[in-house]
């Protein structure tokens, strides 16, 4: 269930307006500030009290009751809730007297607030308050470094920047509060989130721009995380990374270590020790710095050389210092540095260097010791000593050490050692040492030197060590002898197991007194042994039991080991009420035995269900948690909650008020717990959707300037518009809209590189483009604000509206722009006919008839519809004269002053000089007449003028000027205005013209005889040629020789082709059946392949089989010849290319397919041009042994001749004697030796071939 605000207030405008009676009962009201109280502090409760002045009887008069009293609240230009208040409550229940208005101030400063109610007519602007800051709020305050700085070296001081915030965010810059009510503490992490050191705030201050400047001191080296916390809240943008420098390195604080710390050594064995570089904070120190070491021999206090000294860098601020000891002897080391007389940490290292001669790797160690034991049982194990050469190896009983220590926390075990072969004058016999006289080996871990005190001294060869690990694990055991390592070095294995189950230290560890019943509920129960070893695997011999008398309607699980020496089990009761029960191990009981459970119903516990809660991100909300949750006896608190991430969280009993973090959006949440009466809790999440406000506008334009008819701006767009949104990559989207206009974007200039309108997408609603719509990106729709240009409506001038509506997935914001359009100057227009029917006599004709007349007479200019001073203030210049005759008009007595007319004997303007007004009009005769007047003067004046002519037909003419009254001239750049005028001219004829129809049938006679003409032609040229036709016949007739020597030599022209030709190109499966039978597709392009022009075979030879095939397959086609080279040739003239046809037999070898299409046995004969007037009308055939096997006609192919030689050249040249095998019908098929092959093309060739054997090369 979601949570409901705290306050809630309605801006609902009371829809019934008072009457004017009862405006004069209707109440005034005052508005004040509760006890004067206009400074609060953040979150505080401000109080406006409502004074009622006047009768106000909320009982008698349902108009004015407190219902439809609803004022709004605005303050800084925002009504109710907002970023500046939050939880707005109306408070008119009960005596007018106690009316109030209550909200809580969130932002902090200087604000006017306005109180408003139309139906009351209250408009109230005389409040204003002033807010401060709240108390700190750690999660919002801001933590930064100073100066951006997050380097330092080992012990500078390390600064930042806390910027406190309260739980609203906004900004405590009060210098005078005190800093220890902060409560800041630091924690270094590791970059994996483990931590690394606590530090200590070394100086906490203000500065002068209101930050809080904490320090600290940074001793350790390496890259870390500062976490940081203030009232145990994490402060907004902790984590900061940081890193510290290891600072100079310090001699005296370095340190020598060795992997175990021997201090007896094996002679001709290496030393290896690491010197770890230090500073004076125990930091490595990168670089090889130069140490001098000395060795001294303790008796004589020499200085022993060392040739073989190596030093080199392991790792950053580590150096191996290596040398082969060579002489036994007791020795001290030191390492430092001579030339600042300094050595380093606990120098010098005292050491003995013994003869031996133990091998790691050929020495044994074992024996039951080894194996997995119990906890608490002593157990032994061997350790034989043996030379490279698997002899015996003595050593001091001193040098022989053990170390064993459990793996996961290096928990030691103290073992005990005494020899068991004892090497006694070069002899060896078994030790006869009792156990009492070694006791058990001191701790090995400050140094391997074991050795009981007073212990007397000889050699071993083998030795037996004891011990008893009391806590289980598995354990790592190293034996040494001296700075040998046995078994090779690594360490041996073993595990400790935990004993028998001890019941007084086990049992129950975890039950809840208290159970629900129908519900599985958990009991744990730990296992220990007698030395608090947890116990594995045992969870067959526990059982849970009930032992109360009424033992219906219990369920009890088994055991769960959880791999801890805990075990989880499972219980079900059916029935509320008390069970006693217990836990029992191999049937043995638990203490305390029984225990009592109190099984409940679900209404005894309580249920905390989740809470879900919206609101924008520059608001704060408050809302009851517990509202939806159940808990018995009605009464419940919040024991408990989390912090949200992204938000502040205050609690005020069972309220919560979150406010986001500046500039957040998104999800957000945090738990909850609960208690009720009888203590028991229940749990649950608020999930908190921040919504994110739709964008705003930061800077537009006041208004816009645009031209009549002129796309605005010409070059560019208007500039200003800018948006503002939290998500700087959601996609949002803009409409633009103009009342009387279209909205364009202008062209972009181009970009090389990735252009920002690559994910900008423009659409538009309608048809007419006054709903424009871009979506994008911010930086996008930003970007294509400053190219919004507009066009108004045709001849629009005036004032418009361009609207903005910036909208996201929330909601809308809307703004609204005023454009002014300056007019231009537009033309006047006459609509006239081409010509004008007048009466056959010569009396007067009226030019202009509404009744008879066709078209539709009218005179206009586009600027009256928006000019100022109306239609009569609109005035226009009128001319009107006549070629031939006199106009006759009857003229308003207004148009007087401005009348000019133009008669037969001058033919120039001349003033009016007489007239006669009767009904405020006078007439005028003349040829020309010109007035000022407006247009619908102009338009009566014209329809009522009336033609008095001769015979002859006459030219009217139309003139009008606007005498430039609106609108400025071409683009209002220089801001003039020019007259513009119009002209007509209309043909005043007696006889009406020919219709179209007559036009039509006089032209389709024309046409009809012009074909007439053209057929008589055209046979006359028929029976020419054919005339000479049959003289050409005649005359070869006459010389047949000649004839057939020129039929001769074209084919042996066209024969040679094939002899030049440079390659064969084959077409295969270009017949669909051929295709189908070799079980492949029909091909989409033509499937091409070459073959070599050695093939060719003339007709009559005889088709060799060559070895080791069989047979051959034969394929009959028709073969085109190229005649003159083709390259890219186009398919409707690839047939100029053609130099003549071949019937082509094609044999292949199938039986090898790496062969195929490759033997030397193709066969041609050609054929002529004249001889194959259509090719794609052949019928192919082929027998063997006079079986028909193929037969097919061309007309079947897939592609086409023209389509094959355009496709082939254009993917090679083909030469003069090039030739295409255009594909082979169905019906292809073996032939063997010994058959004859017959093929050819029905009706103009065939050719036959017998079927041989090749000869072997070398064969008789």
């Amino acid at each position: 269930m979601a949570a409901k605000f705290l306050f809630i207030f309605s801006i609902i405008l009371a829809p019934c307006s008072a009457s004017a009676a009862d405006e004069a009962t209707m109440p005034k009201f005052a508005f004040s500030w509760l006890e004067d109280k206009d400074e609060f502090q953040a979150g505080d409760v401000a109080t406006i009290k409502i004074k009622v002045l006047g009768n106000f009887d909320s009982k008698g008069n349902a108009s004015l009751d407190q219902s439809a009293f609803k004022p709004a609240i605005t303050v800084n230009g925002k009504t109710g809730n907002s970023s500046y208040i939050s939880g707005v409550f109306l408070d008119t229940f009960g005596d007018p007297s106690t009316w109030q208005i209550i909200f809580i101030p969130i932002l902090a400063g200087l604000f006017n607030l306005i109180i408003t109610d139309d139906p009351f007519k209250v408009m109230d602007s005389s409040l204003h308050f002033t807010v401060e800051p709240g108390p700190m709020y750690p999660s919002a305050s801001v933590a930064s470094w100073l100066g951006f700085l997050n380097e330092f070296e080992a012990g500078s001081r390390a600064p930042l920047l806390v910027l406190p915030k309260d739980a609203f965010g906004n900004n405590i810059s009060s210098t005078d509060k005190e800093l220890n009510s902060c409560n800041i503490s630091m924690t270094a992490l590791h970059e994996n989130g483990s931590i690394a050191s606590m530090l200590n705030v070394t100086h906490m201050a203000w500065n002068e721009f209101g930050y809080i400047i904490v320090e600290f001191i940074a001793v350790i080296a390496g890259n870390f995380l500062l976490h940081i916390e203030g009232g145990n809240q994490t402060l907004n943008g902790s984590p900061l990374p940081f890193k510290v420098n290891p600072g100079p390195l310090d001699v005296q604080n370095c340190v020598a270590k060795w992997n175990f710390e021997f201090n007896a050594w094996q002679i001709f064995s290496i030393m290896e020790m690491f010197i770890y570089q230090q500073d004076q904070y125990g930091n490595l120190v990168p670089g090889s710095y130069e140490f001098d070491v000395d060795v001294v021999e303790k008796e004589t206090n020499l200085s022993i050389p060392i040739g073989d000294l190596l030093v080199k860098e392991v790792e950053p601020g580590i150096q191996l210092f290596s040398f082969r000891m060579t002489e036994p002897g007791n020795f001290l080391l030191t390492i430092s540095d001579m030339k600042h007389k300094q050595s380093i940490s606990n120098m010098p290292y005292d050491y003995t260097v013994f003869v031996g001669y133990c091998d790691g790797a050929k020495s044994l160690v074992n024996g039951t010791g080894l194996n997995s034991s119990i906890a608490g049982k002593m157990v032994e194990f061997s350790v034989y000593l043996f030379d490279s050469f698997q002899y015996p190896s003595a050593v001091e009983f001193d040098r022989l050490q053990v170390k064993i220590e459990r793996e996961n926390d290096s928990y030691p075990v103290l073992p005990t050692i005494y020899p068991a072969i004892i090497i006694d004058d070069g002899e060896s016999h078994d030790g006869d040492i009792s156990e009492s006289d070694f006791a058990p080996a001191p701790a090995p871990y400050n140094g391997l030197d074991n050795t009981p005190p007073g212990i007397w001294k000889g050699q071993a060869t083998a030795f037996n060590v004891m011990y008893t690990p009391t806590k289980s694990g598995i354990y790592k055991i190293h034996v040494f002898c001296g700075n040998i390592i046995l078994n090779g070095g690594d360490p041996l294995t073993k595990e400790v197991k935990a004993g028998e189950v001890n019941i007084s230290l086990s049992g129950v560890v975890r039950l809840s007194p208290k159970a629900l019943k129908l519900v599985r509920n958990e009991i744990v129960v730990q296992l220990m042994d007698s030395l608090y070893n947890p116990v594995l695997s045992e969870q067959s011999k526990l059982n849970l039991e009930i032992v109360s008398v009424n033992k219906t309607g219990f369920s009890s699980w088994m055991f769960v080991d959880n791999n801890d020496g805990s075990y989880t089990g499972h219980y079900l009761a059916m029935e509320v009420g008390t069970y006693e029960m217990c836990v029992s191990f191999d049937s043995i009981q638990f203490s305390p035995s029984p225990f009592s459970i109190n099984v409940y119903g679900r209404e005894y516990f309580p249920k905390a269900y989740d809470d879900k809660v919206s609101l924008w991100e520059d608001e704060s909300i408050a809302f009851d948690v517990l509202e939806n949750d159940y808990f018995a006896g009605g009464n419940a608190s919040i024991v408990q909650f989390s912090k949200p991430v992204h938000g502040s969280l205050l609690q005020h009993g069972r309220l919560f008020r979150y406010t986001p973090y500046r500039d957040y959006f998104g999800n957000d949440s945090f738990l909850y717990t609960i208690s009720d009466i009888n203590g028991d809790v229940a749990t649950a999440s608020v999930n908190i959707s921040v919504l994110t406000i739709p964008p705003q506008f930061i800077s537009f334009p006041s208004q816009l300037q645009a031209i009549e008819d002129v796309i605005s701006p010409k070059l560019s767009g208007y500039n200003g518009f800018e948006l503002k949104y939290s998500d700087p990559m959601e996609n949002i989207s803009v409409i633009l809209s103009a009342k009387s206009g279209i909205i364009f974007l202008s062209p972009t200039p181009m970009q090389f590189w990735q252009p920002i309108w690559s994910e900008l997408y423009v659409t538009k609603w309608d048809d007419e483009g006054k709903n424009l719509t871009i979506e994008g990106c911010l930086e996008v729709i930003n970007f294509a604000l400053q190219s919004i240009q507009y066009l108004g409506n045709g001849n629009f001038s005036g004032e418009d509206t361009l609207r903005v509506s910036a909208r996201n997935r929330n909601g809308v914001n809307d703004l609204d722009v005023p454009v002014q359009v300056e007019p231009i100057n537009d033309p006047p227009h006459v609509n006239l006919p081409e010509f004008i029917i007048l009466k056959n006599t010569r009396d007067k004709s009226l030019l202009v008839n509404k009744e008879t007349d066709e078209f539709q007479f009218s005179i206009g200019d586009a600027d009256i519809l928006n000019f100022p001073g109306g239609e009569s203030g609109f005035l226009l210049t009128f001319s009107v004269e006549v070629s031939d005759g006199s106009l006759l008009a009857a003229l308003p007595a207004a148009l007087i002053d401005s009348t000019e007319l133009k008669l037969k004997s001058t033919y120039q303007w001349q003033p009016l000089q007489t007239y006669v007004t009767i009904s405020k009009h006078f007439m005028v005769r003349a040829v020309g007449i010109r007035f000022r007047a407006s247009l619908n003067d102009c338009n009566t004046v014209m329809q009522q003028l009336v033609y008095h002519g001769g015979d002859h037909d006459a030219v009217l003419t139309l003139k009008l000027s606007d005498l430039g009254h609106y609108g400025c001239y071409s683009d209002c750049s220089e801001k003039i205005s020019k007259p513009l005028s119009a002209e007509a001219t209309v043909n005043l004829i007696r006889r009406r013209p020919m219709t179209p129809f007559q036009v039509r049938t006089l032209g389709s006679a024309v046409v009809i005889e012009f074909i007439l003409v053209l057929s008589l032609g055209l046979m006359l040229l028929f029976f020419t040629c054919k005339c000479a036709i049959l003289l050409v016949k005649e005359k070869r007739r006459q010389n047949p020789r000649n004839y057939e020597l020129s039929r001769m030599q074209s084919f042996q022209k066209e024969t040679n082709l094939l002899k030049i030709g440079t390659k064969i190109v084959a077409v295969g499966r270009n017949y669909a059946a051929h295709a189908k039978e070799l079980g492949n597709a029909v091909p989409k392009e033509p499937v091409l392949f070459l073959k070599p022009t050695s093939s060719y075979l003339e007709n009559g030879g005889t088709i060799e089989v060559p070895h080791p095939l069989n047979s051959l397959d034969h394929e009959v086609e028709l073969a085109v010849v190229i005649g003159q080279k083709a390259r890219d040739v186009p398919e409707n003239s690839a047939m100029n290319y053609v130099g003549g046809y071949a019937l082509a037999l094609d044999m292949t070898a199938r039986e090898i397919q790496s062969v195929a299409k490759s033997v030397d046995s193709k066969t041609f004969l050609q054929l002529s041009m004249s001889m194959v007037p259509d090719p794609d009308n052949l019928e192919l055939w082929l027998k063997v042994d006079d079986e028909i096997r193929q037969k097919g006609s061309t007309k079947d192919m897939i592609f086409k001749i023209p389509y094959l030689i355009s496709h082939i050249s254009s993917i090679m040249t083909l030469f003069e004697g090039d030739v295409i095998l255009t594909g082979t019908p169905q019906g292809v098929g073996p032939v063997k030796v010994g058959q004859k092959i017959t093929a050819g093309i029905t009706g103009l060739v065939d050719i036959h071939f017998d079927v041989g054997k090749r000869q072997k090369p070398g064969s008789s």
